[in-house]
């Protein structure tokens, strides 16, 4: 009877692990763009296919966050479509599909601080039109004002189908902020360089130009307010409490649930 469970045991394991390389990032895209959350890191991207023709169309679901000043929060349901992400990188005209960290590259002026790179808003004000800006506030804060053509980026089950669910062959510069920059744009940068170092041999990376807007948005719409869609809406301002209450409490969670699958990937559950 012992002999016959110790082998149920490794059979059901190997059954499980099957299951979820079938559900990986390669299934259909109808299904796996609405449930990319549910397989984080399960397997490093595909880039064959857009190194072979870096024109072909790909279809990867819900793009909107191609589009500069928009959100790409998951309560919003946009149709599937298709795009060329050669042309939104068109403008960085630096092919390349690998940074090594140590060959460095044509990177912003920037300064390094508990290991993060930071730039100026001088730096972001100067390079506008060559970076990709996300907004790591909460949607009711985005909504309120928001830098011209940032993005809006909060949930961090996102940040693998933004990122690394297919591999730009231009190299982007990408560049995060939040109300003052030390948490909540740190948190996604983190997640973001952590992904890439998991999916490559160090010192390779995916996003070698990333970076963060020192002192946030309340310090660069005061000093570039010609810049600023809408207004400056403060998180811990009254008028919207509630909005601040119920979008803290589903962002918190989305980085708890991020948390605990990490820890249950690690041990093989």
């Amino acid at each position: 009877m012992n002999n016959s469970s110790s082998q149920e045991i490794p059979n059901f394991l190997q059954l499980f692990k099957t299951c979820a390389s079938f559900n990986s990032f390669d299934c259909d895209s109808n299904h796996s763009t609405k449930r990319f959350g549910d397989e984080l890191f399960l397997q490093r991207p595909t880039r064959s296919q857009q190194l072979s023709n870096p024109n072909k169309k790909i279809v990867i679901g819900d793009d909107s966050w191609l589009r500069r000043g928009v959100s790409i929060s998951s309560e919003t349901n946009s149709p599937e479509r298709q795009f060329e992400r050669q042309d939104f990188f068109s403008s960085f005209r630096v092919p390349i599909n690998f940074c090594d960290e140590h060959e460095g590259s044509n990177r912003l002026q920037h300064f390094e601080k508990d290991a993060v790179n930071y730039i100026t808003p001088e730096t972001l004000y100067k390079n506008a039109n060559d970076i990709t800006l996300f907004d790591c506030r909460y949607k009711f804060e985005f909504e309120g004002g928001h830098i011209q053509g940032a993005t809006h980026l909060c949930n961090p089950f996102e940040i693998e189908s933004i990122f690394f669910k297919q591999i730009p062959t231009i190299k982007p510069v990408i560049v995060l902020y939040c109300e003052f920059s030390e948490k909540r744009s740190v948190q996604i940068y983190k997640q973001i360089r952590n992904t890439d170092r998991h999916l490559n041999v160090y010192p390779k990376l995916y996003y070698l130009d990333l970076y963060i807007l020192n002192k946030g948005f309340s310090n660069y719409s005061l000093q570039y307010p010609s810049q600023i869609e809408g207004k400056y809406i403060r998180m811990d301002s009254k008028e919207y409490s509630t909005q601040y209450k119920e979008q803290k409490y589903q962002t918190d969670n989305q980085w708890n649930s991020l948390k605990l699958k990490k820890r249950l990937q690690k041990i093989n559950i």
